[in-house]
């Protein structure tokens, strides 16, 4: 029997040099470098990779905060460098800035949606109730005939007085003349 299946330590290390990274240290760094925010993502994901790799790293304060901020997305970049003070030094006030500038953007990005949804409610509701006035005003003008047909047609043909009836609306709609003028008309002939 292998030493190695005696202990979980010389186990583990036997797994190490077999399938485990020639330069864990080397792999940290390149992925470091290119590690960016995600679009449309919060903060907080990027931030558990970055600390992830940075822990493998033996990287001062200065090169952290620098890698940290370069990997930040243009939203959170802006209002960090245009800080009257400019931007942080140390990597702990640069992480901390950008959960905070983050926090303000995803605050605001809900404060649109929300406001986006009420402007849509209103426009649809307006819309539909534009809709109702506009199929009531196609459906009484289709329904009245022209004066001169009314005195051609034959008496089988001639529409009866309850088609011409308007149908059942609300009192401001019924209350309005200029719908219900050439029903009152083509009644009077």
């Amino acid at each position: 029997m292998p030493t190695w299946l005696s202990t979980w330590h010389l186990f583990v290390d036997e797994l190490q040099v077999h399938f485990g990274l020639s330069d864990p240290v080397g792999n940290a760094n390149n992925l470091i470098d290119n590690l960016h925010m995600k679009p449309g993502d919060k903060i907080a994901m990027y931030n558990v990779e970055f600390m992830w790799y940075a822990a493998q790293l033996n990287w001062g304060d200065s090169v952290l905060c620098h890698c940290f901020y370069q990997g930040l997305p243009n939203c959170l970049q802006d209002p960090i460098a245009n800080q009257e003070q400019g931007k942080p030094n140390s990597f702990l006030a640069m992480y901390q800035l950008a959960i905070t500038f983050d926090n303000y953007y995803w605050e605001r990005n809900c404060e649109r949606d929300c406001l986006r949804n009420t402007e849509k409610e209103a426009a649809d509701s307006h819309h539909q109730k534009q809709g109702k006035m506009t199929q009531y005003s196609a459906f009484s003008q289709s329904s009245t005939l022209p004066h001169s047909q009314l005195s051609t047609t034959s008496p089988q043909t001639a529409p009866s007085q309850s088609s011409l009836k308007p149908p059942r609306t609300s009192p401001s709609i019924a209350k309005s003349p200029s719908l219900f003028t050439p029903l009152l008309r083509r009644t009077n002939v």
